[in-house]
């Protein structure tokens, strides 16, 4: 890392020269997990926004890329397989092509020696590279911000990235975005008249709350997977409360039989969602959401769905960007330790207040 700090071209420490031509070109590197990319799309947005092209060209894996789908503010998607040698030496032989004025690390949460983007802003050979405390040996970037404090927002800290560019944090939106197709939506619109179907009475008379409730049963990590009987224990007190309220209920394809057995406990739809733009849409088209803490929620911001998150005390930081609803802030060791009975008062708060 040392020897690639001191390889590395352009100046120690520089500051960014006005975009002013179609020619300056910006890459932004942020490849992790989905929930990452969603709430980085509000950078790439101002960052763009303050480019004479209006786009910026992103390196995503073929999980995240389906979250820059559409996005006016995204040029070319360079993919990356983390796991497979062959794919960082396809890409690095692409970046010594493309010529990048700018290389962005948009990943504040850890130190660049921790990351292969150092070795990714080597093979691009980018003259200014951004990046958040870079200050330290080995030197990587050399337009470096002040580092995250963690005890913001994650998107707190990474507004100070679009700083280089020109850009007012306090002068700009700071929402995530996610488009969608008009067929994503025709297809979500046709699942919720089938939910809607399940609890409309044959005289097609409707009381109570009937907005649309999305409920997400996964997350992408066990200790964050609240138990199908919570669950279920939760809904069914909602039920009662709102017997006309449209339910779908949705998870990862590998949970299928939890999906269905949820749903049919609260007469809700169960619906398969095979690729994450099949969730995005779903979330997209709903009133309200209730999701452990998984990019659902980064979604559900996305698109300003209200919702409710279980989310861990100590991840507040990941937490839902300026997302009406509620969110509980769970302590205890284990999320299946979380009692039903909170959960539920904090659903019955949402359909109160959003539930129309």
């Amino acid at each position: 890392m040392r020897l690639l700090g001191r390889l590395l071209p352009g100046s120690r420490e520089a500051a960014l020269p006005s975009a002013t031509t179609p020619d300056y070109r910006v890459l932004f590197i942020r490849y992790e997990r989905i929930g990452d990319m969603i709430m980085a799309t509000s950078l790439i947005r101002n960052i763009a926004k303050a480019l004479p092209g209006g786009k910026v060209d992103v390196i995503a894996t073929p999980s995240t890329a389906p979250v820059l789908e559409g996005n006016p503010y995204v040029g070319r998607v360079l993919m990356l397989e983390r796991k497979s040698f062959l794919s960082y030496g396809n890409l690095m032989r692409r970046l010594r092509r493309e010529r990048y004025t700018v290389m962005v690390d948009g990943r504040i949460n850890n130190p660049p020696i921790f990351t292969s983007t150092p070795l990714l802003m080597y093979a691009g050979g980018a003259r200014f590279r951004v990046g958040a405390g870079g200050d330290s040996e080995p030197r990587i970037y050399n337009v470096s911000v002040p580092e995250w404090n963690r005890a913001d927002h994650y998107i707190e800290g990474s507004k100070l990235l679009a700083v280089p560019f020109g850009v007012d944090p306090q002068s700009v939106d700071w929402q995530p975005e996610i488009f969608l197709t008009e067929e994503e939506r025709a297809l979500s619109e046709a699942r919720w008249k089938e939910a809607r179907e399940l609890v409309t009475p044959p005289d097609g008379t409707t009381t109570g709350v009937t907005k649309r409730l999305l409920v997400n049963l996964s997350a992408s990590e066990a200790k964050r997977r609240w138990p199908d009987g919570k669950f279920i224990a939760t809904l069914q007190a909602a039920r009662a409360r709102a017997p006309n309220m449209p339910i779908i209920v949705m998870g990862l394809p590998a949970e299928w039989e939890r999906v269905d057995k949820v749903a049919a406990e609260v007469n809700g739809l169960a619906v398969r969602t095979p690729k994450v733009r099949d969730a995005f849409a779903l979330v997209g088209t709903s009133d309200m959401v209730f999701t452990p803490d998984t990019s659902i929620s980064h979604a559900a911001s996305a698109f300003r769905k209200p919702s409710l998150v279980l989310l861990k005390r100590e991840h507040k930081p990941y937490g839902p960007w300026n997302t009406p609803g509620e969110v509980i802030s769970w302590h205890e060791d284990e999320i299946h330790q979380l009692p039903h009975e909170r959960v539920s008062e904090a659903l019955s708060k949402l359909l109160a207040d959003f539930g129309g």
